[in-house]
């Protein structure tokens, strides 16, 4: 199954069954198979005003190949229960299966549409198991196709899951290895008591040396040992950067020290020995070379995989506040200036020629803070962008938009954000964060870049979170889908974790238009299993998401998460 990684529709966690049962779609075949189509809503005893079924005598189910609005094999037949099959339908093409609940006249015969939904792409091809696909519907009153997710096995609590860290660690970089697993170093054991500002950097203590491995395979995690025991860091670090070298192996860069002081020092984790550098069993191993600034809170991006890998470091707190320098593990910094404004907490995005061929490749350093004492810092509402062919940052910055202000987009603050690059639709999304610096103030902005017209998209002027929210992630999925999840919202003028997902999907409307929407909102919300925020993200080789680490409860009175959560979109 190609297309949204399988024959399951995208999303999951929220909806129940309509009917219950074990489906499979099945069949394999040059030119067609069949499938089985599940379809589900908002669970009625949760949003009775929700309920798509209400009313529905008829079912209508058709399918068009993506991209066009013709629908085609339409079928309609008396709605019994959520089961519908659909035969002899094209292999090797993407398709999009679409449905609508009718109600009937005075005749019993069709009439209205009621509710609606439609599936994400999926193609089937010769060979391939066909799993079940969902279609998620929504009543026709709220005039959008919903978020389409799969309900998952129910009876195991649905497909999300929720599962405990060796250690509770806040403040860790995680890396994705070559064989699948995760890597999770560094963070906090504790947290003082908050002062004004819960983001301030002396408000974290005890930095770790340790290291845990997350496998998907089976969702558990274990600290990282070799066979002369416990794997650490050459130095205790927490709010550090880390990228994946060419080589397989992670380079982990500066982070807060066990003193809380930022540190311009690196660490290389080799996956298949286990351990850090220099390797003691090799009497040539030497320490990598230290970046020239001491930086936390900064950004590593890998722009180059030529020799054993060049890596853009920008901004953090501390000396490298206002500097960028770009690091390789031989020779150390070849190259190093000053940004043109100093930032932390900012978002670093690669635009690469090999996802996005028509984009010139560049990284994207949106938003941040700096320029002063934590809570005293301006917040930036710029972005610049370093250009890898010419080793340098533009002569301009780029202002960041907001589509909440008159005469949109128009210059607007943003820190402790989030920023997810969709290829296909050459869309950088810059997402929610704070606009002051005592990171009291969420937004609902989502501002999209064009990365080839290097210019903010008209989807700027109306596009906005349901819910105003900072510190959040964002994570860019299969089918031109972006996944916001937790940060830190207001409820009733207090800030607390936030407990649900945002999910920035796409449709083809009545006239065949391809629409951008987000949803679901706040009537039918996707819960996280533990609300969190300033937490991490990563999607894994199996296609879910993991969350770990970040904080939860108030903004006043913070706690520390020790559970990881897995997000399953299939």
């Amino acid at each position: 199954m190609r297309g949204f990684a399988s024959c399951r529709a995208a999303f999951s966690l929220l909806a129940l069954l309509v009917a219950g049962g074990s489906l499979g779609c099945g069949g394999e075949g040059d030119t067609e198979h069949g499938l089985n189509v599940l379809l589900y809503g908002p669970p009625k005893s949760q949003y009775p005003d929700l309920d798509p079924f209400t009313n529905c005598s008829f079912v209508k189910v058709c399918y068009r190949i993506a991209g066009e609005a013709k629908l085609r094999d339409c079928q309609v037949q008396p709605f019994l229960s959520g089961h519908i099959k659909m035969p002899k339908l094209p292999t090797g093409k993407e398709l999009v299966i679409v449905a609508e609940c009718l109600d009937a006249d005075q005749t019993g015969s069709p009439m209205n549409v009621v509710s609606r939904g439609q599936s994400v792409p999926v193609q089937h091809d010769k060979g391939e198991n066909v799993e079940d696909l969902g279609v998620y519907m929504l009543p026709l009153s709220i005039n959008s196709f919903g978020p389409t997710y799969s309900p998952g096995d129910l009876s195991a609590g649905g497909p999300g899951q929720v599962t405990t860290t060796t250690e509770p660690r806040y403040g860790a970089t995680a890396v994705e290895l070559f064989d699948g697993t995760v890597l999770i170093c560094g963070g906090v054991k504790s947290i003082k008591p908050p002062p004004e500002d819960w983001s301030n950097p002396k408000f974290s203590e005890q930095a770790m040396s340790t290291c845990e491995l997350y496998n998907p395979a089976d969702g558990t995690f274990s600290l990282v040992e070799s066979t002369t025991g416990l794997v650490v860091m050459t130095e205790k670090r927490a709010f550090a950067a880390a990228v994946e070298l060419p080589s397989g192996e992670v380079a982990i860069f500066g982070g807060l020290t066990k003193n809380g002081e930022p540190t311009n020092s690196v660490d290389i984790y080799d996956p298949i020995r286990p351990g850090f550098r220099p390797d003691p069993s090799d009497p040539t191993d030497v320490p990598p070379p230290p970046m020239t600034d001491t930086r936390a809170f900064h950004t590593a991006t890998l722009i180059s995989s030529a020799g054993k890998g060049f890596v853009l470091l920008v901004g953090g707190y501390g000396t490298g506040e206002a500097t960028w320098e770009v690091w390789t593990p031989e020779d150390g910094v070849v190259a190093n200036s000053q940004l043109q404004s100093s930032r932390w907490r900012h978002t670093a995005t690669h635009v690469s020629k090999k996802l996005d061929p028509s984009a010139r490749e560049v990284v994207v350093i949106a938003g941040g803070e700096g320029g002063g004492d934590p809570g005293s810092t301006t917040v930036r509402d710029t972005m610049e962008v370093f250009d890898i062919t010419n080793q340098d940052f533009d002569p301009q910055p780029v202002s960041l938009c907001s589509n909440q202000l008159p005469n949109s987009p128009a210059p607007a603050k943003k820190t402790l954000h989030a920023a997810a690059f969709v290829p296909k639709r050459h869309f950088l999304y810059v997402a929610g964060g704070f606009s002051d610096p005592k990171h009291q103030s969420p937004t609902k902005d989502i501002c999209v870049w064009h990365t080839v017209q290097e210019k903010w998209s008209g989807e700027a002027g109306t596009f906005l979170l349901k819910k105003a929210r900072g510190a959040l992630t964002a994570t860019a999925l299969p089918g031109n889908v972006v996944l916001l999840a937790g940060g830190l919202c207001k409820k009733n003028e207090t800030l607390q974790a936030c407990d649900t997902i945002e999910i920035v999907f796409e449709y083809l409307n009545e006239k065949g238009e391809t629409v951008v929407d987000i949803g679901p909102g706040d009537q039918f919300p996707i819960p996280m299993l533990v609300p969190r925020w300033d937490h991490g993200a990563v999607l894994t080789a199996d296609g879910r998401v993991l969350f770990y680490g970040g904080l939860t409860g108030l903004s006043t009175a913070p706690s520390m998460v020790e559970q990881a959560e897995v997000f399953n979109p299939q």
